[in-house]
């Protein structure tokens, strides 16, 4: 699966959605019910189910057992809950290599768009490393410092 252009917001809204339907909802009437295209909630679906929160199948989302700890977990449990499966997606377990990899753990946007260019196939690489950094910000792996262009592994 390509990394979906959706933030940890978007898509946790996507859980509750479905939540508020039973657990399972079918895909289009989900995004009819937000008078939204199919289109336009894919890549959320697609999140929750990079993250393993959610299946899909027949055009049902339906929430897994994770999904439902994440949505009856407080603020806190939360975030750890999604700092663990950030950080068990293969991008960014690349890409958290490739800091450690350096001797301050940091890196320029650029070396990091060139990484993710050779990762992702899309003219839009800016959308994507801003994704990129919402989740791994949102988990605590790595920040981004806009005023040096540079990005930063979080200490654990």
């Amino acid at each position: 699966m390509a990394f979906p252009k959706s933030t940890i917001s978007e898509i946790t809204g996507l859980l509750e959605a479905v939540n508020d339907a039973g657990g399972i909802e079918d895909a289009a009437r989900l995004a009819a019910d937000f008078d939204l295209k199919l289109d336009e909630i894919l890549p959320s679906i697609d999140g929750a189910e990079l993250l393993g929160f959610a299946k899909v199948m027949d055009g049902n989302i339906e929430l897994t057992p994770d999904a439902q700890k994440l949505l009856d977990a407080g603020i806190r449990e939360r975030k750890k809950i999604i700092m663990d499966k950030v950080a068990d997606v293969e991008l960014i377990k690349e890409l958290k290599s490739k800091l450690i990899s350096t001797s301050a753990h940091k890196m320029k946007k650029q070396d990091a768009l060139d990484f993710l260019r050779t990762k992702i196939s899309t003219t839009d690489i800016e959308s994507y490393f801003r994704i990129l950094i919402n989740w791994t910000r949102y988990a605590g792996i790595i920040s981004y410092n806009s005023d040096l262009d540079e990005i930063c592994l979080i200490p654990d």
